[in-house]
């Protein structure tokens, strides 16, 4: 679906740990070629590559890879894509070493062990960069929490929040942060008000997708304890 002119939301329909799920990532058009948000699982760039068909997008298009965070949902088949398009990658610096191999995934644990294939961060993002793109500037924002380096995209001239995991839309409520899918709750809260203090009319969420809601609701779930 185009959530404003030249971005555009790909839902992902997986199976993971033997359920069905969708996921979100989003593609963006910017005059250097394509712009993916975030990716999906391991073994799911067919999947990826279908959801940007039927934009009538090309996964061979895409220069670039901006990463939220870490999470196998969205930097699992990060290699593969960028062995298929030798797109540039880009993260938060906290982010990187994750991404990199350096440092185990902070959802491993010894009972359910995770581990992505290392692929180099080329850029590593501080927040506040800005992307030019087919729909305005796109700001990286700092929303750390659900992961030490987390980040989301704000479109300003669309009003437009592609909020990653930062929020929610589960069973069509708008929320925020899961609490049991959240390295850093309080953290995480904390993100949801920064959210708070930008133009939004519409957000876009890696799980459950696009809501018409943005400033006024965000608003809402910050001050929810």
């Amino acid at each position: 679906m185009e959530l404003a002119p030249g971005v555009h939301g790909l839902p992902l329909h997986v199976s993971m740990d033997d359920r069905e799920a969708t996921f979100n990532p989003t593609a963006v058009e910017t005059p250097r070629g394509l712009l993916l948000i975030d990716v999906s699982l391991p073994d799911e760039v067919d999947v990826l590559e279908d959801a940007l068909a039927d934009e009538e997008l090309a996964l061979d298009d895409a220069w670039g890879i901006l990463v939220t965070h870490q999470d196998l949902d969205h930097a699992g088949c990060l290699a593969t894509v960028v062995d298929r398009t030798d797109a540039v990658v880009f993260a938060h610096e906290i982010e990187a070493p994750y991404l990199e191999g350096e440092k185990e995934l902070v959802k491993s644990s010894e009972e359910r062990p995770m581990a992505i294939e290392p692929t180099t961060v080329d850029f590593r993002l501080t927040g506040g960069e800005t992307f030019a793109t087919a729909a305005g500037p796109m700001e990286v924002v700092p929303t750390p929490g659900h992961s030490p380096g987390h980040v989301s995209a704000h479109f300003p001239d669309a009003e437009l929040l592609v909020s990653a995991d930062a929020l929610n839309v589960v069973d069509g409520e708008f929320v925020g942060p899961r609490p049991e899918v959240t390295q850093d709750l309080g953290t995480a809260r904390e993100s949801v008000a920064t959210l708070a203090d930008r133009d939004v009319a519409e957000t876009f969420c890696f799980h459950g997708g696009h809501v018409e809601a943005g400033t006024e609701r965000i608003a809402e779930i910050a001050a929810e304890r």
